[in-house]
């Protein structure tokens, strides 16, 4: 059973105890991500979340690291489009010591200039990383392109002249905007009481204040006009990224999504896997993935082959999405795939960051816990004829985005065949 506390600054604490396991996850959680970097200082959110692990007022980057690996622990941080994560698991035994060492990294980080000079070229590092790792690269194609009028489309990493451009003041104005008291999310799962979290937690945040110059961006959602984009690149495999609309964290269709997404290319029996690779050998990798965000969405279908199979690739996924408009589930039924969905979420359960995560996400999302219990009977009230009419609704050629990546011109893209 899940227990919260909410401490007189706004400061949130979830926790779920699970007697069975020898460990602890612990993670403090800020409902802000690179979604919030202001327009001059893109990547900047992730920028800080590298910032806090460089020193304290007690402890250097070196003394932080030593501490936790002395404990045989993990300590590790996230940013997202929409939260940033920094939390540890480790023995149950070790968790006093872990906590102090997370909660003195968040709370008393002293951004130190020269660190700072150091790490802007550790970032810069990881952008060039990204950028010659073509699957991922697409990734933050696509979203630029899908997400054109929205900050949803700026690279999490942000770019090389941006980060380039940081200076300590960038930092300390980000924290001072948007690590706020009422923002943050302390979540814990393991062998461990409500009550110890609470009142180690207490004694360190209860001091912290909520910021009075925090703005929600006034965000453009994506216009779904249609478009294709074709980025040239001297490399072996044409990665392609076809999306469109997708749902919103509080989407009602969320659930019709979910399992619409694991038809068509969650899985290695989905109807993508088993048409383009297994069938037809035109590929090694091809999957649809789901991004939901707080207004918004996108359910896009990834894949890489040489450019001779481009066309036919492309024709295969057209003729997928139109089968899947006329409920033509490719042998598929319905019920193995929630019974998939259960699986996989139930198995996930098993961890203690990934059930850690689960309540600090929903806690962020929806301000309240949803028992796993309430996600299977949505999963399951979906219906062959909910797929259909979503598929129906989405998968049109005028609302799509198709993105390339690749020794490829637009004529070699050939086009979507979408009823």
């Amino acid at each position: 059973m899940a227990l919260t506390t909410v401490l007189d600054n706004g400061v949130r604490i979830i926790t779920e105890t699970m007697p069975e396991v020898r460990s602890v996850s612990l993670g403090v959680w800020v409902n802000v991500g690179s979604r919030h970097d202001p327009s001059d200082c893109a990547g900047i959110a992730h920028f800080t979340e590298h910032m806090l692990f460089k020193g304290t007022k007690q402890r250097s980057a070196l003394q932080i690291a030593k501490e936790i690996d002395a404990l045989g622990g993990v300590l590790n941080a996230q940013t997202s489009k929409e939260y940033t994560v920094y939390y540890t698991r480790v023995l149950d035994e070790s968790l006093d010591k872990a906590a102090d060492v997370l909660f003195d990294l968040f709370l008393n980080s002293v951004i130190d200039a020269d660190e700072l000079d150091k790490e802007k070229k550790v970032v810069l590092q990881e952008i060039r990383m990204t950028e010659d790792t073509p699957d991922d690269y697409i990734t933050d194609l696509f979203a630029e392109d899908f997400f054109r009028e929205s900050s949803l489309g700026v690279p999490i990493l942000g770019t090389l002249d941006s980060v380039g451009s940081f200076k300590r003041e960038n930092v300390a104005d980000f924290l001072s905007s948007f690590y706020s008291s009422s923002s943050i999310v302390i979540s814990a799962v393991g062998n461990m009481e409500h009550d110890k979290i609470v009142s180690l937690a207490t004694s360190r945040f209860k001091d912290l204040k909520s910021s009075a110059k925090k703005q929600d961006k006034n965000d453009s959602l994506p216009a779904l006009n249609g478009k294709t984009r074709v980025y040239d690149r001297d490399i072996e495999q044409v990665h392609i990224t076809l999306g469109t609309k997708g749902s919103s964290m509080k989407d009602e269709a969320r659930w019709s999504y979910i399992v619409l997404n694991t038809i068509l290319g969650g899985s290695m029996s989905s109807m993508l896997f088993q048409e383009a690779r297994e069938k037809l050998g035109l590929v090694y990798s091809i999957y649809s993935y789901l991004n939901s965000y707080s207004d918004c969405g996108a359910l896009a279908v990834y894949a890489a082959t040489t450019p001779n199979y481009v066309k036919q690739t492309i024709e295969v996924v057209s003729e997928q999405l139109s089968k899947l408009k006329k409920g033509d589930f490719g042998g598929i039924s319905l019920a193995d795939v929630k019974t998939q969905i259960k699986g996989n979420l139930l198995l996930s359960r098993e961890n203690t960051v990934n059930r850690m995560s689960s309540l600090a996400k929903n806690e962020i999302y929806y301000g309240r816990h949803v028992p796993v219990e309430e996600v299977i009977e949505r999963i399951e009230a979906v219906q062959t004829d909910d797929v259909v009419k979503l598929s129906d609704e989405i998968f049109q050629e005028s609302k799509m985005t198709l993105v390339t990546l690749g020794r490829l011109d637009e004529e070699g893209v050939g086009g979507l065949v979408l009823p």
